[in-house]
């Protein structure tokens, strides 16, 4: 992938930095000494695992969290942020994964959140003078938004476009010259027009002054627009690379080992080694057409698509999650339309947007753990508390989950050990029919790795797998076979044996 022309940071002061900064939660370390620093016009990136100490630095950054030890400058003056008010106020923004709209309020009332004041008079909001701000901005920003609609209306992609909207928004609004923009994964809901048009906007941004701390966990954008990357490995800074710096080395520093040859475990790839699992026939929902499919025990089918295809509407649809039509039978029995009934049958669900679908935030990994098996043990609706800790630690040691204990709330966990307490939460239950949809979205390389070994743990075991992803490379590595979908209807199918695996090529074709 190209690069893109950058300018040397050497020739400017940096607008924001950290300087030693560390931070420890109870008795555990998770940030040691880190120090790094942006500049207005430049953009920043930052790797490392899940659990490397990437949301903690940023959250210390924009006043989220305080820092332990050392220090945090803006403008080379020594600063403590209370909140993130304060971070905003000096010019300093923070785009959350898990997004911070407001989805029952108007575009515009979003755009200004956290500077209401700003738009009223006598105590009193004035919406119309927030709409015109808004007009205008969105203007500006080339995006294409009603003002006036509820952003709980716009897909997910398109709300992550708005938050870049509002950071740009507020920076305006308390005359930030030069913002500094923190994003954490940002690109990991987006792909087709929707990427396009956040990289147009990231560029433009930059040229105008913007500098950015920019996080992501797909190497090859991160290296085309990263002035220069910052390496986490265990809350500890490892290193400072150039974007020249290969796939393979940033691999080796943020995991601490060389990539694996056969990452998706494709030689492990046995093929289906038993009947039908699972049998959809007629299945159709709002963006899905009627469709049929089989899974075997031990196989992985793929299901690719651009964006709008059907493909995500059809995951959800199989599980209950989206109201459907169709029949649907699990090892030949068939099952009713209801989530409970799907549960019963052993199915499992990784759904797309874990914050909001998969896992449950405010809750302890051993809640999550234990939220769906709950239900299904007996005893009369007792709770056994240490038998739940139990079985969820037995499932975090597993699944290599990075935490303190099962006590640990899962919000405070990095995306990838959030992941694979989504996983444990379906396991757990005995799930062996596992629909995942972009099981690795937002999850770092070595998790990656551990996620692939899992799904491919499960086939041999007998399981069957309906796997949705957006990743071309992982679609092919992964799948026995890949169903290809446009505009709600699955076009064609293409094998993908380990002696003879898809093409890039034959799979693209089927997708437009």
């Amino acid at each position: 992938m190209p690069r893109l022309e950058t300018t040397a940071h050497a020739a400017r002061e940096p607008r924001l930095s950290t300087a030693g900064v560390g931070k420890v939660f109870d008795t555990t370390r998770v940030l040691d000494d880190v120090s790094i620093d942006v500049s207005a016009g430049e953009i920043v990136g930052l790797i490392g695992e899940n659990g490397a100490g990437k949301s903690t630095l940023m959250d210390i950054m924009c006043g989220v969290l305080k820092p332990t030890d050392g220090v945090l400058r803006v403008d080379g003056d020594d600063v403590e942020l209370e909140t993130l008010v304060d971070g905003a106020v000096r010019g300093i923004f923070r785009v959350f994964q898990e997004q911070s709209l407001v989805a029952r309020l108007p575009v515009a009332v979003n755009l200004c959140l956290g500077a209401e004041d700003r738009f009223s008079t006598a105590g009193v909001f004035r919406a119309s003078r927030a709409r015109e701000h808004a007009r205008s901005l969105l203007t500006e920003l080339g995006l294409e938004y009603d003002v006036d609609r509820p952003v709980g209306d716009y897909s997910f992609g398109e709300r992550q476009l708005l938050e870049i909207a509002r950071a740009v928004s507020l920076s305006r609004i308390f005359r930030t010259s030069h913002p500094v923009i923190l994003m954490d994964e940002p690109t990991a809901a987006l792909s087709g027009a929707e990427l396009e048009i956040f990289f147009e906007l990231l560029v433009r941004l930059r040229a105008a002054g913007a500098g950015f701390v920019f996080v992501s966990h797909r190497l090859p954008e991160l290296l085309k627009y990263s002035d220069r990357l910052y390496v986490l490995k265990d809350g500890a800074l490892v290193d400072e690379v150039s974007p020249e710096t290969s796939e393979a080395e940033l691999h080796r520093l943020m995991v601490g080992r060389e990539r694996a040859d056969d990452v998706y475990q494709k030689s492990r790839q046995t093929g289906p080694s038993g009947a039908v699992r699972l049998a959809a026939s007629g299945v159709a929902a709002a963006g899905l057409q009627p469709t049929d499919l089989r899974v075997h025990a031990g196989e992985i089918v793929g299901v690719g698509g651009l964006l709008g295809s059907g493909k995500n509407q059809l995951a959800a649809a199989l599980f209950g999650a989206a109201e459907s039509t169709g029949s649907i039978a699990v090892d030949g029995a068939e099952v009713r339309r209801s989530v409970a009934s799907r549960v019963r049958s052993r199915m499992g669900y990784i759904p797309l947007h874990r914050h909001a679908e998969g896992a449950s935030l405010g809750l302890s990994i051993a809640e999550n753990v234990n939220e769906v098996s709950l239900g299904r043990r007996p005893g009369l609706g007792v709770r056994h508390r240490q038998r739940e800790i139990a079985e969820a630690r037995a499932w975090a040691e597993r699944l290599r989950v990075r935490m303190r204990s099962v006590e640990q709330r899962v919000r405070t966990l990095s995306g990838g050990n959030q992941q694979k307490v989504v996983f444990a939460k379906w396991l757990s239950q005995g799930a062996e029919v596992i629909l995942a949809d972009n099981p690795t979205r937002g999850v770092d390389a070595g998790a990656k790795e551990e996620i692939y070994g899992l799904l491919r743990d499960l086939t041999d075991q007998g399981a069957a797998v309906l796997l949705v992803s957006d990743d071309l490379l992982e679609l092919i590595g992964l799948s026995d076979r890949i169903l290809l979908m446009h505009d709600g209807a699955v076009t064609g199918e293409i094998p993908s044996p380990k002696e003879h695996p898809a093409s890039e090529e034959a799979v693209v074709a089927l997708m437009v």
